[in-house]
C-alpha cells in the first residue's frame, strides 16, 4: 500500500521491511504476507536499521511500526528458522541480536514509537509491543504469546510485562499461550486504542503524531528516554538471554515441526 505525503523517492517491490515516509510520521512496514509477516534474521537485522535509521532523521514526529495488509502485524520470528537454530551460537544470533537487536533499537530512539497493529500480533509481535510507546490496533486483532507451547520462553511478557501489565495478566499471557482479543489488550494496558479499520488506524497514528509535534522536541525526546528506562531494560535483556538459551534445546525444534505437521492434516 502507499500512505499519503510520500517522499520515499524509487520504491522497489517486495521488500519484506520498507519504509514509508510522510510529513510528520515514519512507517516500518513488515511485508512477508506468505509468513504472516514473520521475521527471519535477514529481517529481524533490516527492520532494525530501518528504526534506527528513521529514529536519527529529522523530518518527521514520531516511527510507526506496522504490517502490510489487514490480517498479519506479525507473526513474530519465523518459524522455520527458529527450528534451524539448533545450537547455542545459531539461537543467540537470531534471538538474542535479532529480535533483541530490533528491541534494542526501539527501546533506544529519541523519537516516540508506535505500534500500528493491523492483525495478529503473535510472539515476537505481541514482545515488540512493551518496547513502543504507545499502540493502537484495528478490532479484529489478535494478541498472544505462544512460545511456551514450543518449549521456548517470551523475553519480556514475563519479565517488563509484569511491571507494565501486571503479574496476573502477565502469567495468563506466559503461561498459556492463549490469544487474546483487541478489546481485551486494551482493558489490559497493552494498547492505547482499538478503531475499527487499518484506514482508521494509520489516521489514529496522524492524529497522535500531529499532538506529539506541537511540542518542543529536546523535551519530547527526554520524556521518551525516561519512560524508556524506566520499562527495566535489564529485565528484558534477561529474557532474551533465557530465550536465546531454549530456543536451542532439541525439544523446540521437535514440537515446531510437529505443530506444522498437525496443520497439514487438517488441511
Amino acid at each position: 500500500f502507499l500512505l499519503h505525503n510520500q517522499r520515499p523517492g524509487p520504491r522497489r517491490a517486495n521488500l519484506p521491511v520498507r519504509v514509508e515516509r510522510e510529513d510528520l510520521v515514519s512507517w516500518v512496514v513488515f511485508d512477508r504476507p506468505e509468513k504472516g509477516n514473520a521475521l527471519g534474521m535477514a529481517e529481524l537485522e533490516e527492520a532494525r536499521r530501518a528504526v534506527e535509521a528513521e529514529c536519527s532523521s529529522g523530518s518527521h514526529a514520531v516511527v510507526a511500526i506496522t504490517g502490510a495488509g489487514d490480517r498479519f502485524f506479525t507473526t513474530g520470528v519465523d518459524l522455520d528458522e527458529t527450528m534451524e537454530a539448533r545450537d547455542a551460537e545459531a539461537a543467540w544470533r537470531l534471538m538474542y541480536e535479532g529480535l533483541g537487536g530490533l528491541c534494542r533499537a526501539i527501546q533506544g530512539c529519541r523519537k516516540p514509537v508506535v505500534a500500528a497493529v493491523n492483525g495478529y500480533a503473535l510472539g515476537a509481535g505481541m514482545e515488540l509491543l512493551y518496547f513502543v510507546d504507545l499502540a493502537y490496533a484495528v478490532r479484529s486483532a489478535k494478541f498472544g504469546v505462544p512460545p511456551v507451547r514450543y518449549g521456548m520462553v517470551p523475553p519480556a511478557t514475563p519479565t517488563v510485562g509484569v511491571v507494565l501489565l501486571g503479574p496476573r495478566a502477565a502469567a495468563y499471557l506466559a503461561l498459556t499461550g492463549e490469544m487474546v482479543t483487541a478489546e481485551e489488550a486494551l482493558s489490559m494496558g497493552i494498547l492505547n486504542g482499538v478503531v475499527d479499520t487499518v484506514e482508521e488506524l494509520r489516521a489514529k497514528v496522524r492524529e497522535v503524531a500531529k499532538a506529539i509535534a506541537k511540542n518542543e522536541p529536546e523535551a519530547v525526546a527526554e520524556v521518551r528516554r525516561l519512560i524508556a528506562e524506566s520499562k527495566m531494560a535489564a529485565l528484558s535483556d534477561k529474557g532474551l538471554r533465557t530465550l536465546a538459551a531454549f530456543t536451542a534445546r532439541p525439544v523446540v525444534a521437535e514440537r515446531i515441526r510437529a505443530m506444522f505437521k498437525s496443520r497439514a492434516s487438517r488441511g
